[in-house]
């Protein structure tokens, strides 16, 4: 490997860590509720001269996706023998696959453990405290506020998911608040939603469509809840809080963007962190330490007739408009271009210094890089090669062993909180990115950008220096599709070389994007052709023996036996299922036909199937000069892609709002087939579908398609297509 990707240390190791070392663990650090924490347990700890690590990916989706994978590898650091006790943040990990990982890896580790959050009861020994603010006294006081200031008997409550403990702490402190003021408690005025915005909108339209009756006030169990509900009751023309009032949790940022000013609560999450940092340093020190829960307080705002307080507002405004200079900071500048341009390691990290002042607030920021992070078929190497890059000119790069904080941290002389986020790309982790603060702070959101922008021009400068890649990206070009992966045309005519002999080989063509005045854009057509290109692998089961050979066309060769019309049959019966490609198409935007190969040349078969095409694409225009045919096609795609309905005759009005009659008389005309036979040919189609694509058995296809009864599936299968669909999924595989 080049040496500009490298440079040397000749620092000593450092074995021996000079303080005590406090690991933060959580998801997502630049939300403010883990900022509010971050800065009462970093601000404890520098008191005791204790050296706080904060491990935290960048992204935190709630959703499972191996896209992600690659960044949680920071939570290996936790490992490090060096650490003396862990606080983690759990309910900063939405994600409950990650939690529960996080938790596992966490609970291993011998040493005290400081849970800020809900208990897991799974996880209860002697080395795990739990501390937390008092969900049931905050509802509790949030209830009060609209019972004791404002006089209100009438209110509900929206929480989380049902399944959550959270979310039925929440409703303790509600009916406590209902309960000691006299009001009774009814369960039917507590709604479980997914803490989400959402939850919010679909309550504000229950209230709307008169499903329920609009109660005095409403309690949001949090802010993103009550922010869903304001901005729907906006849209609707509910007034807040003229016709209800409503009150959130939490305090979370963003009330400037939502009307009304939104009166909410506050957690005092401050205290609750430095309480955490107190509660560790007293396990480890043996020490005895008892707390109690902080109490938060009403942060007023006009979704309450309360009002909110002009100097709130005004600390509010200026504290958005600094997060959204440094929002603008990251997008309005050249880094990206000038990484680009980087030859080198060194040149590269010059850049990065460059543009350290992007990221808000810090003191320092150190790139800790594999020794072989530049090596795309290795796994991480043991040691890491590190350069602070502020002040770029005056530091020179050092070395650590993997996961031993003690040796990295000893650089400094005075206790510091210290950020590791991942430097990673894809699949490939080069490395961490440390953030260095002198005093309690922590970063913006506007810092996933620079960071992507870092970790993206890694990315590149490692292929510019990779031989081996640019070797590969010149055979790409010479035997792929650069958009798709798949063989191109000479790639593809190399395969059919090798299997045109075959006794049963067969020759598959699917035109696709017909009509491309489709599209409004070139994106557009981009994302059907790459749809389009997942259908044929699907089809094929593999990428050697199949290919796009020009813009819209691709080209399959299967060997096993089966007949040309039921391997067109089977790829365009995958095609119809994938629902980006119709939506963005439409049913009638592509062609599919199939020959045998019999031992003619692939120019032969090829100029075989254009002439198929061309006498499809005339029977094609015919359909589409017929009287409304685009609405009927319209109906006709809503059907194949929901075959599972019953379209009796009021689901049928929904779709055409005239007579049933005036419908299948028009769309008899149009397709050539009654809409009841292609109800069932939709459904077929999807049967078609999956067993070409899936290995989902008889029985699970069936109710997958609308089927009650398996048998009377199986029936209509084989009435249609000819033969069972156990022979229907063996055929072309």
């Amino acid at each position: 490997m080049s040496e500009s990707l490298t440079y040397l240390s000749g620092v000593k190791n450092l074995t021996r860590k000079k303080r005590m070392i406090c690991c933060v663990v959580t998801a997502e650090a630049s939300s403010i509720e883990q900022r509010q924490l971050l800065r009462g347990i970093t601000e404890q700890n520098q008191q005791r001269e204790v050296d706080t690590v904060v491990l935290s990916n960048i992204y935190n989706p709630n959703i499972k996706s191996q896209e992600f994978d690659c960044e949680n590898m920071i939570y290996d650091i936790i490992n490090s023998e060096d650490i003396d006790y862990i606080i983690i943040l759990i309910e900063s990990f939405v994600n409950a696959d990650l939690r529960k990982t996080v938790l596992d890896r966490v609970f291993r580790r011998n040493i005290p453990i400081i849970v800020v959050g809900s208990m897991e009861e799974q996880f209860d020994n002697d080395q795990i405290f739990y501390v937390n603010t008092n969900d049931v006294n905050d509802i509790e006081d949030v209830t009060n506020h609209f019972i004791e200031v404002h006089g209100f008997t009438d209110i509900h409550l929206i929480t989380g998911w049902d399944i959550l403990q959270a979310s039925h702490t929440r409703v303790v402190g509600y009916r406590r608040a209902l309960e000691s003021h006299g009001i009774p408690f009814d369960e039917n005025k507590v709604f479980f939603g997914d803490f989400w915005t959402s939850s919010g909108i679909d309550l504000a339209n229950r209230y709307y469509s008169g499903e329920l009756k609009m109660p005095q006030g409403i309690v949001c169990a949090n802010d993103y809840m009550a922010y869903g509900l304001l901005d729907r009751f906006a849209e609707l023309g509910i007034s807040v809080p003229e016709d209800v009032s409503v009150i959130g949790y939490e305090y979370i940022a963003g009330r400037e963007m939502h009307t009304p000013f939104l009166t909410t609560y506050q957690r005092n999450r401050y205290e609750l962190g430095i309480i955490a940092a107190k509660k560790g340093y007293s396990v480890i020190s043996g020490t005895n330490y008892e707390y109690t829960s902080p109490s938060g307080s009403v942060i007023h705002g006009d979704s309450c007739p309360c009002g909110a307080k002009k100097e709130t507002i005004i600390k509010e405004l200026r504290a958005s408009a600094v997060r959204k200079d440094f929002e603008n900071f990251n997008l309005f500048n050249t880094l990206d271009q000038e990484l680009t341009l980087a030859r080198t390691l060194v040149d590269f990290l010059k850049v990065c210094g460059t543009y350290h002042w992007r990221v808000k607030d810090v003191n320092d920021i150190i790139f800790c890089l594999f020794k072989n992070w530049y090596d795309s078929e290795s796994e991480p190497s043991e040691s890491l090669s590190c350069m602070s890059i502020v002040p770029w000119e005056t530091v020179e790069p050092f070395d650590f062993r993997r996961n031993a904080l003690g040796q990295f941290l000893n650089r400094w002389d005075n206790p510091c909180c210290y950020y590791f986020t991942p430097l990673f790309f894809n699949d490939r982790f080069f490395g961490y990115s440390v953030l260095k603060y002198d005093y309690p702070m922590g970063y913006f959101d506007s810092y996933r950008n620079w960071i992507k922008s870092v970790s993206n021009g890694l990315e590149f400068l490692r292929m510019k220096n990779d031989i081996k890649y640019l070797t590969q990206c010149q055979n790409l070009s010479e035997k792929r599709d650069t958009l798709t992966g798949m063989l191109n045309e000479n790639g593809l005519r190399g395969v059919y070389q090798i299997l045109s002999e075959e006794e049963n080989a067969v020759m598959v063509v699917l035109k696709v994007c017909i009509s491309y005045e489709v599209f409004s854009n070139i994106d557009g057509k981009v994302e059907a052709i790459v749809d389009s290109a997942e259908a044929v692998r699907q089809f094929c089961g593999s990428r050697e023996n199949c290919g796009r050979v020009n813009d819209s066309t691709f080209v399959c060769i299967i060997r096993e036996e089966c007949e040309p019309e039921t391997a067109a049959d089977k790829l365009s019966s995958v095609l119809i299922q994938h629902r980006e490609y119709m939506e963005k198409c439409g049913m009638d935007s592509f062609i599919c036909t199939a020959v045998r190969c019999e031992g003619r040349s692939y120019s032969e078969l090829y100029e075989e199937c254009g002439r198929n095409f061309e006498e499809k694409g005339h029977e094609l225009e015919k359909l589409k000069n017929q009287p409304h045919y685009s609405e009927m096609l319209r109906i006709r795609s809503y059907i194949y892609m929901n075959p599972q309905e019953s379209y009796e005759p009021d689901k049928l009005r929904k779709l055409y709002p005239y007579s049933t009659g005036h419908l299948r008389e028009l769309y008899k005309k149009c397709f050539g087939v009654s809409i009841h036979q292609d109800c069932i040919s939709a459904r077929i189609s999807r049967a078609k579908y999956y067993l070409t694509a899936t290995p989902m058995n008889m029985s699970e296809i069936a109710e997958r398609c609308g089927y009650v009864d398996s048998k009377y599936f199986l029936r209509q299968f084989m009435s249609a297509v000819g033969m069972t669909p156990g022979r229907y999924r063996n055929a072309a595989k």
